[in-house]
């Protein structure tokens, strides 16, 4: 995901980032740690003393980037903020000078990401639609993100697998408020009977890892059904039928 506007990248990092600190609960920590971000959208350390020599300035993007990238390859245990400082072409100690630990990065990038999926969704749901339409809508839109953002997508795989903090904070943060938004819009489906009522689980499981695994699986999709099966027209030929196929399925 690229910025947009400087001054509007420079608020979201700086909130991002004074959220991960707060939650540490540390207020000279989150009034250094919002230090690093300037007006560019970038996160560059304010050097303290003795400037050093060649200082370092990476854009945000770059960083949650990366991070989410081996967050979802290697998965959190596996992870290696020296590995990544090496990969984003920085000094070892980076990272850990902005960060603090591997746990906050971690923190710091998936909220980076998922609030990316919330605005989209918020932004693209469209309330003069039919409850059944609007759903349609939000599934070709996740589909569509999803193809765009397959690290969220593994990485949610990931941590899915066993109980945690941080699959806590995920569900809390962002996949609670989406169903809280998305549930009423359904059970108003149902009450028009433009759908019929199944399990919540399963309708939630077959949108939110069904339609896509094709881009968590890329590997396997790729050998399967060819290098092209992830090429833009494929894409959106696959959320428009992944939608239709699901919303064709709770008719009545």
């Amino acid at each position: 995901m690229a910025f947009g506007e400087p001054d509007k990248d420079h608020d979201r990092c700086a909130d991002v980032i004074t959220a991960i600190a707060s939650k540490w609960g540390d207020d000279d920590r989150r009034k250094d740690v919002t230090d690093f971000v300037t007006e560019a959208g970038e996160l560059t350390r304010r050097p303290r003393g003795r400037p050093r020599k060649g200082g370092e300035g990476v854009s945000a993007d770059a960083i949650f980037t990366a991070a989410l990238r081996a967050f979802a390859t290697h998965g959190y245990q596996g992870m290696s903020m020296r590995t990544l400082n090496r990969e984003l072409g920085v000094s070892h100690n980076l990272l850990h000078q902005r960060f603090s630990s591997k746990e906050q990065l971690w923190y710091a990038a998936v909220d980076w990401g998922f609030q990316a999926i919330i605005d989209k969704v918020l932004a693209d749901d469209d309330e003069s639609l039919g409850p059944s339409a609007r759903i349609k809508r939000f599934i070709k839109t996740f589909v569509m993100f999803a193809a765009e953002h397959p690290d969220l997508i593994r990485i949610m795989d990931i941590e899915a697998g066993q109980d945690s903090e941080r699959l806590q904070h995920i569900c809390k943060a962002y996949v609670l408020p989406m169903q809280e938004r998305l549930g009423p819009v359904y059970e108003e489906a149902v009450a028009a009977g433009e759908l019929r009522e199944v399990p919540l689980q399963t309708s939630f499981f077959l949108i939110t890892s069904g339609t896509a695994a094709l881009f968590s699986s890329a590997a396997l999709a790729r050998t399967v059904f060819g290098d092209d099966v992830l090429d833009p027209d494929q894409v959106k030929a696959h959320a428009e039928a992944a939608a239709e196929l699901i919303i064709r399925g709770l008719l009545p």
